[in-house]
């Protein structure tokens, strides 16, 4: 049973964002934060799951049992998290399975898909039945992975037609630009009569 206290934030709060970005809203926040563990804003672009001590956190912190983290579980969580991100970048879904139970809630407002349990592995189930949702009602294609070498973090595009491509245009962006810039310009310069 996870203890109320224990739960320091919204299970569904995607986390703070690169450059002031607006998260993923309701439900899809929980599966940014999911995707987005793999680089701690906070603490220096650490992996957040590199220890199941640090996954047993992460889970803590969102309202799941945490007792039982194994290294088992960690590889598991990892690995589906990796699956996720390879088919926001258009890797495909190959990676993307899990063993974690669900079952359908409702309410007056309509049904969703909840986890069975409450350990890792209902974590994992949870951030599927999110997928899942979001690309039956269309939302799934505003997630986006930032195509900055050294980035890939999962964010919303809440750009009107959909056109966002960086996580920040002030970070990834401008960085990514400036490099083929540069690089049009060296390649320019070897090849003029004078270089």
């Amino acid at each position: 049973m996870v203890c109320a206290t224990m739960v320091a934030m919204d299970r569904f709060d995607a986390g703070r964002q690169p450059a002031g970005r607006l998260p993923a809203p309701g439900r899809l926040g929980y599966v940014q934060a999911f995707l987005n563990s793999f680089w701690d804003l906070d603490d220096g672009g650490s992996d957040r799951w590199e220890t199941t001590a640090g996954l047993a956190g992460w889970l803590r912190e969102r309202g799941f049992a945490a007792d039982t983290v194994t290294a088992a579980e960690r590889r598991r969580t990892v690995a589906l998290r990796d699956g996720l991100r390879a088919a926001l970048l258009g890797d495909g879904w190959h990676g993307v399975h899990d063993d974690g139970e669900l079952v359908v809630r409702h309410d007056d407002d309509g049904a969703w898909l909840e986890p069975a349990g409450e350990g890792p592995a209902a974590a994992r189930a949870l951030a599927l039945a999110i997928v899942l949702e979001a690309r039956r009602d269309g939302s799934w294609e505003r997630m986006k992975a930032c195509p900055g070498p050294h980035c890939g973090w999962a964010f919303h595009d809440a750009s009107r037609n959909r056109s966002g491509q960086w996580c920040s245009m002030r970070i990834c962006g401008n960085r990514t630009k400036g490099a083929a810039f540069r690089q049009r310009r060296r390649s320019a310069h070897r090849l003029s009569p004078q270089g």
